[in-house]
């Protein structure tokens, strides 16, 4: 899951972060219930999902606003859906009751204005949520599609460099420690590697990045 994105200015203050209006138990329930699957009503589906964001009009394939609407919604149960209380509780907590009142929250959505924690714990969420089943890892062809979703190169500056060096590693799958970790890199190495240490304690596929990285240079 989950067009290039205008990333907020970090000295731009953020737009609201709830909807106007009180907020109607009912009118949420009466939502969930359009979007939901009869065959399954306490679980809002990929299609159910889809629903919702063709009623936003957003493109749940490529809008990284879907991401953080669904992680502000807390949906953590299951990935790649969404219970019926994580969606009711979190149209609450948004004070969001119908689909105006959240298309009026979607300037919030932009990740731009998540500071470095915030941004840790949704980058981690995307993680969770992108799994399939009971799947630990996820395909690093997933992987290659979803960074760049997620990730720009101001908070990710490896990040042009790691997505060719993914089509070339023999890895297949991705784990939490590798994507989480990647973050990480780019908060402590610099673009062109020069403080990166022997000794770093990064996870392998990081150690290889960083051989990719000095045999490229070589070249």
């Amino acid at each position: 899951m989950f067009s290039s994105k205008k990333v907020a200015k970090k000295d731009a203050p953020a737009p609201a972060a709830s909807g106007s209006g009180k907020f109607d138990p009912k009118a949420a329930d009466s939502l969930y219930e359009s979007l939901m699957d009869p065959d399954d009503p306490d679980l809002l589906s990929m299609e159910g999902i889809s629903k919702l964001c063709e009623s936003l009009e957003l493109d749940p394939s490529s809008d990284v606003r879907v991401l953080v609407l669904l992680w502000k919604l807390g949906a953590v149960s299951k990935p790649g859906n969404i219970t019926r209380t994580e969606f009711t509780t979190g149209l609450q907590k948004l004070q969001a009751s119908s689909v105006d009142k959240l298309k009026s929250l979607l300037p919030s959505l932009d990740p731009g204005f998540l500071d470095r924690t915030q941004f840790r714990d949704f980058y981690k969420f995307v993680f969770q949520f992108s799994r399939e089943g009971t799947n630990k890892t996820i395909e690093k062809e997933i992987i290659i599609s979803l960074l760049p979703i997620v990730l720009d190169n101001n908070r990710a500056p490896h990040l042009p460099h790691f997505l060719k060096f993914l089509e070339s590693t023999t890895h297949q799958r991705i784990t939490l420690d590798q994507w989480d970790s990647f973050l990480h890199f780019n908060h402590q190495i610099k673009e062109d590697m020069s403080n990166l240490e022997d000794d770093g304690a990064w996870p392998l596929l990081l150690d290889e990045y960083a051989e990719w990285r000095k045999s490229a240079a070589k070249a």
